[in-house]
Formats: structure tokens, C-alpha cells, sequence
């Protein structure tokens, strides 16, 4: 029971000293550390640096370098503050407080890195407290590098001959980030293939490749430059001004040719044909040029009749080539009906009215842009308001009638190109006559008949209205100064004609015959010759004023005189003289336009009767003169004159 005790009083003592120890060794640590921070803070002791709570105990602050640079933006420069004591132990734990005067040209951390951001030249501060401290950075990108290219970045450089290009040389620090304000010094090896100038205007010359660099502040760069000869333009030069019927194939593959700005061959470009929808389908849809830049495409014809167009482009050429063909109306698939059935106007006038034509397919659909051509079959003319069918499938013209009373007609052909199957529509219309404005002799005026015969051309007459067409029923009197017609009141056919025969007088001459018309103030006048009739008498007289005795003359003067059946002298006629005694000259006459035939005839010797005998050659027309030679018989009574016909 006593060793228990023992053991436990042991135990609890044990206990009670391992407590002391333990609170002697913590105070003595904290003792230590104590002591520690008064001399690492500089409250006692004499070290070169010690810790400082915030800035308390700074007496003086430096920064280093005075002056610093950064040659690209984004570049660090360091910069280290020193703080001290009162007794220049460098205080390690201060807090100092950095600033930049311009935060565009640079900008600093709390640690002192300061960072480019700008060109140009600023102050670096430090502050710890009271204490201020300043120092310099300056920001001067320097060339790391030069960027040549386009001045729209694109670095890849290929020109057609003849454009040009601006240029651009970027200096770049070596973060990569551009200089300003720095001039480049250009150069090209080949100004044969582009020209280049001093502010970097690029000029494509010919076709080729050639390097060119730029220089700044000693630091190159070069690219390459491509001059290619592109298209300039696009032409068709087969399958020109094709037709087939719509939904067909044309007959002639389209070949077009790329060319460039020397007109020559533009090879191995690509063409592009394109159509409007609903105008046909083109094979192939692209093609690239061969060596003589030309690229080939067939074409089959939309469903529509109509013109329809193909659209060809090639590459650098902004414009395109419209091709046309035309799709022909198919037959079976074709309607044609008139819009105007009876048409009427006066005649050379254009109809107050147009005419037209509407063309649709089976199921009535309209069929638009469809060729219509128009022709005037009776004469006239016609003006076409639209070759072509309008949206409504309408085609119209202006048509003016011919000069002529009557039906004429006007036809109507759908489709242009031949064998299309389609048959003409004919339009017809009354041409109707104005009132009458003139007559005129169309036939009969100023011929030549025997007396007492009928002309041998009948007398036409036409009765024309202002603009010059046949007035139809129009009613003529006629006056002839002599002779017969066979109607003196006539009245005109439909064609405004009227005829008539006209009988000359007995009696040869001119002879005139007027014709009037009710509403026409100038009278119409046809003339007429009546010629003589054929020989009919032959008489002999003697010639006026030989007033020499019949018994003393031994030549006779004489006449022979040949007359028509109604008087009227003879002209012309060959006369045939012959005597049983004496000469008579000459033998053969023709008679004047007096119808006279002058002779002179030597009487016989021989006393008593001597007998002159004419005949009118070709006819059995015969005369005689009679005359007494030497003296009469007495109380005979005295010769006369006796003229005889058979």
C-alpha cells in the first residue's frame, strides 16, 4: 500500500516539473524572437539593413538606373528603389509607390517593371513616404524587321499588264508591332516586267515574275511579284444569230474567244456560261480556253418560243456577253386568232383602228416575245407597232390602205424562220372612196381617126377622191365639140372607172370633148384628130390667077385635086397622070396637105378635044380634063370642064 503511494506522489511530481519546463522553454523562445526583431528592425544593434514595418524609419530613397530604354513596345525595363535609415542601413521592408508621368508612353507595376506602350520620353517616380525618387525611361522602337506587300496586308502580289499597285514597306520592332514615320528605299530586279517608283507605286509592264525588297534603317525584306496577261475581253465567234424550234437543240455549237489587252489569245481561262431560268439547259456550264482562248458550249432551247439569251463570262472581266438565239413556235403547240374581224376605212388612209393578232399555245397560255411579221397584199403599207407579242401574247400594227377602192388584205405570218408549219392569218378591210376631187382621162385622150370613124381606143375616165382613190357612182357629163359618143351621161364602176366610145365628125381637124363630174370644179378635156378618109374623087382644076386665054396656051397649068368621100382633101395621095396628046409633067404627083397635086400639061398640036386623064394610085379612083385645041366648030358652044369618077 506504501510503495502505491510512493509511486503516485513520483508520478504527480514528474508531471508538475515537465509543466515548468515547458513554460521556461516557450518564454524563452518568445524572448528570443524578441530580441530577434528589435535588431532585424534596427531598434538595437548596429547591421547594414534592416526590416521595416511599412515605411516607418526611412530617412532617404534612390532608384537606379537614372535613365533606361526600351527599343519595342511591350518591352520591360527595371527599375529598383533603395530605401535607407537615418544611419543609411538599407530598410528592406518599405513600401514604396511607383508612378509615370505619361501613362501612354509607358506604364509601371508595383514592383518597378515598367512597360513600353508608346514613342517618346517619361518619368519614372518612387515614393515612400515623404521621400520621392525619379528617374527617366525612354520608349524608341528600333527596326527588327520589314514586312513588303500590299497596302491592303495581302502579302501575295499578282498583277494583270497595265493595272498597278500601291505598295506598302512596314518596319516593325521585334515584338512585331509597326514603326511609324519611317520612309523605305524600294528597288525591283526586273523593270522589265514592272515598274516600281520611289513611293512604291507598283506598274504591271508584261507577262513574268521578278523580285522586289524595301529598306529601312538597314533592314531588308523582298517578295516576289507575279504579271500575268489576263482576259480582257470575250467575244462570240461561231453560232452567231442561231434558231431551232423551242425545246431544241441548236444546230451549231457556241464557241466564244478570250482575249487579252494585245488582242491576243487569253489561254487557259475559264468561261462560264449561265441562262435565264426556264431559257434551257448549256453543256458544259464551264469550260476553260484552249490555246487560241477560245471554250465551246451547246445549247438546247427552253420550252418557250421567243428570243431567249445565254449569259458568257470569263475570269477578270467584269462584264458578260449576251448571246441571243431564237426558239421557233412549234406548229401543233401554236394558236393564232385575229382581235379585229371587219375592218373598213377610206381608201390610202390609215384604218382608225390597229389591227392585231393574239398567239397562245393548246391550253391558252400567252405566248409572249413570238416574231410576227405583217404584210400588205393589195398594195398599201403597214407599220408595225410591235414585230413581237407583248406579255399578252398580242401582236398589232398600223395599216394604211392602197389607193384603191375595194377588199384588200393583210397577212398576218407568226414565226420568221422557214417550214415552221404555221399558217398565215389574212386580215381583210372595206376600202372606201372619199368624196370626188378629180377626174382624169386614164385611156382614149388625144388619138387620131379617119373622119366619119370611130377612135379605136375607147375613152376611160376615173373619178378619184383627195387622196387619189376611185370614187364610186360618180356621175359624168360629157361634151364633145363634134362627132358621136356612144354614152354622154356615164357613171363610174366600183373602181370610180367609166368608159365610152367616141365617132369623129365628117370633117378632118381637132376636136375636143369635155367632161365634167357634180363637186369637181375643173372640167376635164380630151382631144382628138379626125384625119381624112381615103381617096374617093380626083378632080382637075386650074391653077388660081392664070388669067391667060384657054385658046392661046399651049401649056395648062393644073390642079389635081383627090377628096374623101365627105370632102375633106387628101393628103399624100400618089397620082397617076396620062395624055393621048401632048406630055403632061410630071407623070406622077402626091398631093399636098391641101390634097392638091400641081402638073402642067403641054397640049397636042392637034385641033380639037384633048383629054387629061388622073388616077389615084392603088384605088379605082379616076378623073378627066377636058380641053378644046384650035377653033370651035360655029355656034358650037364654048368647052367646059368635065371631071368623071369611076
Amino acid at each position: 500500500m506504501a510503495q502505491i503511494l510512493d509511486s503516485a506522489k513520483r508520478a504527480q511530481w514528474i508531471k508538475h516539473t515537465a509543466k515548468v519546463v515547458a513554460v521556461a522553454a516557450s518564454s524563452g523562445a518568445a524572448l528570443v524572437s524578441i530580441v530577434t526583431a528589435l535588431v532585424s528592425y534596427g531598434v538595437i544593434g548596429q547591421a547594414e539593413s534592416h526590416q521595416s514595418i511599412g515605411n516607418i524609419g526611412a530617412a532617404w530613397v534612390g532608384l537606379r538606373p537614372a535613365i533606361d530604354t526600351a527599343t519595342a513596345f511591350d518591352d520591360t525595363v527595371h527599375f529598383a528603389a533603395t530605401v535607407t535609415d537615418r544611419n543609411g542601413s538599407i530598410l528592406v521592408g518599405a513600401r514604396p509607390t511607383w508612378t509615370t508621368g505619361d501613362p501612354s508612353v509607358a506604364t509601371i507595376l508595383q514592383d518597378g517593371s515598367v512597360i513600353a506602350r508608346g514613342p517618346g520620353r517619361t518619368m519614372v517616380s518612387v515614393v515612400v513616404g515623404k521621400l520621392v525618387a525619379h528617374s527617366t525611361v525612354v520608349v524608341r522602337q528600333r527596326v527588327a524587321n520589314v514586312d513588303v506587300g500590299r497596302a491592303s496586308g495581302d502579302s501575295l502580289i499578282v498583277l494583270a499588264e497595265g493595272a498597278e499597285l500601291q505598295l506598302r514597306a512596314r518596319a516593325m520592332d521585334a515584338r512585331g508591332y509597326p514603326i511609324a514615320g519611317l520612309e523605305p528605299t524600294w528597288h525591283i530586279d526586273d523593270s522589265s516586267v514592272a515598274g516600281l517608283d520611289s513611293s512604291g507605286l507598283l506598274t504591271a509592264r508584261s507577262a513574268g515574275r521578278t523580285m522586289i525588297g524595301a529598306k529601312i534603317e538597314g533592314v531588308a525584306d523582298r517578295t516576289s511579284v507575279s504579271v500575268v496577261t489576263p482576259a480582257s475581253a470575250i467575244a462570240l465567234v461561231a453560232g452567231i444569230n442561231q434558231r431551232a424550234l423551242a425545246g431544241k437543240t441548236l444546230p451549231q455549237a457556241l464557241v466564244v474567244r478570250a482575249t487579252n489587252r494585245h488582242n491576243a489569245p487569253a489561254a487557259s481561262k475559264r468561261v462560264t456560261f449561265r441562262l435565264a431560268e426556264g431559257q434551257g439547259s448549256v453543256a458544259p456550264a464551264s469550260a476553260v480556253t484552249d490555246a487560241d482562248g477560245r471554250a465551246r458550249a451547246t445549247w438546247t432551247l427552253g420550252a418557250d418560243p421567243g428570243r431567249q439569251t445565254l449569259f458568257a463570262t470569263v475570269e477578270n472581266v467584269d462584264s458578260a456577253l449576251a448571246i441571243l438565239a431564237e426558239a421557233d413556235p412549234v406548229a401543233s403547240n401554236t394558236r393564232v386568232t385575229r382581235l379585229v374581224e371587219r375592218l373598213s376605212g377610206q381608201a390610202g388612209e390609215e384604218l382608225s383602228d390597229s389591227v392585231a393578232v393574239r398567239i397562245t399555245d393548246t391550253t391558252g397560255r400567252a405566248l409572249p416575245d413570238v416574231p410576227v411579221r405583217w404584210t400588205p397584199i393589195d398594195g398599201g403599207s403597214v407599220e408595225v407597232a410591235s414585230a413581237r407579242t407583248d406579255s399578252l401574247g398580242v401582236a398589232s400594227a398600223r395599216w394604211t390602205l392602197a389607193r384603191k377602192t375595194g377588199t384588200q388584205r393583210l397577212r398576218a405570218q407568226v414565226g420568221v424562220g422557214p417550214g415552221l408549219g404555221i399558217p398565215p392569218v389574212m386580215l381583210n378591210a372595206i376600202a372606201l372612196a372619199g368624196a370626188p376631187a378629180s377626174i382624169v382621162a386614164s385611156a382614149g385622150d388625144n388619138q387620131r381617126a379617119p373622119a366619119g370613124a370611130e377612135l379605136r381606143k375607147g375613152l376611160v375616165f376615173r373619178v378619184l377622191d383627195a387622196n387619189g382613190s376611185g370614187v364610186a357612182e360618180a356621175a359624168l357629163t360629157l361634151s364633145p365639140s363634134g362627132g358621136i359618143l356612144s354614152d354622154t351621161a356615164l357613171t363610174t364602176d366600183s373602181l370610180g372607172v367609166a368608159r365610152t366610145r367616141w365617132t369623129m365628125g365628117h370633117s378632118a381637124g381637132d376636136y375636143s370633148l369635155a367632161v365634167h363630174v357634180e363637186g369637181v370644179k375643173q372640167l376635164l378635156k380630151v382631144v382628138a384628130h379626125a384625119t381624112p378618109a381615103t381617096a374617093a374623087n380626083l378632080a382637075f382644076d386650074d391653077v388660081p390667077g392664070d388669067k391667060r386665054s384657054r385658046e392661046s396656051v399651049k401649056d395648062k397649068r393644073l390642079y389635081a385635086l383627090v377628096t374623101d368621100v365627105y370632102g375633106n382633101p387628101v393628103p399624100d395621095a400618089k397620082v397617076n397622070f396620062s395624055v393621048k396628046s401632048g406630055t403632061v409633067t410630071p407623070a406622077r404627083g402626091i398631093s399636098d396637105a391641101k390634097g392638091r397635086a400641081a402638073l402642067t400639061w403641054k397640049l397636042g398640036s392637034k385641033a380639037g378635044e384633048q383629054t387629061l386623064k388622073g388616077v389615084v394610085r392603088g384605088t379605082d379612083v379616076a378623073g378627066e380634063y377636058l380641053t378644046q385645041v384650035g377653033p370651035r366648030e360655029p355656034l358650037a358652044k364654048p368647052a367646059s370642064l368635065r371631071s368623071a369618077s369611076k
